[in-house]
């Protein structure tokens, strides 16, 4: 094909769907602008407004953050967005006591995933997504299910690996 024809393709696809634009965009401009708008898809998805009646969609918001993935190559931004997730998830559960089985496995599935890439991340990347895990267990004592003692136990493993940040946070709280 030639460059007419392939600039023709990408034309095509980016005025086919809402999806292509947004991958297209991320890929070929990529900016803090275009990870913020995943960030709202992400949340929108995880923890819609109550009063519009959407219903959660966590399928989607992981959909989304893959896509980013793809899209990009990112992985500080992906991380990102699934902190977005893991956050909207469970303040949906402290505020409306909303959660399930199900719900609360995808939220450890995903903090599970977070805790998995902190190694490839760089220093300062890292710190910012341990300091957001660390966050997340202030909610103990908040949320059932035994989520909030995954949430703790996930923040002293992170701990053990960078260096006791989170245990001196832990303290102050009294977590």
């Amino acid at each position: 094909m030639d460059r007419p024809g392939l600039i023709g393709v990408v034309r095509d696809l980016y005025e086919a769907s809402d999806l292509n634009r947004r991958f297209l965009h991320v890929r070929f401009a990529p900016t803090t602008v275009g990870l913020e708008k995943y960030r709202r898809l992400v949340r929108d998805a995880v923890f819609p407004n109550p009063f519009s009646q959407r219903p959660i969609r966590l399928r989607e918001a992981t959909a989304i953050v893959t896509e980013y993935k793809r899209a990009t190559g990112d992985l500080a931004g992906a991380v990102d967005l699934m902190l977005e997730f893991v956050e909207a998830g469970t303040e949906q559960a402290a505020d409306l006591g909303y959660g399930s089985d199900s719900y609360f496995a995808a939220l450890e599935r995903k903090v599970n995933d977070i805790v998995r890439a902190l190694d490839s991340l760089s220093e300062a990347d890292r710190r910012a997504a341990t300091d957001r895990l660390a966050k997340l267990g202030e909610y103990q004592g908040v949320i059932g299910w035994g989520y909030c003692d995954f949430l703790a136990d996930i923040a002293v493993k992170v701990q053990n690996r960078n260096g006791g940040s989170i245990r001196k946070r832990h303290r102050r709280h009294g977590v």
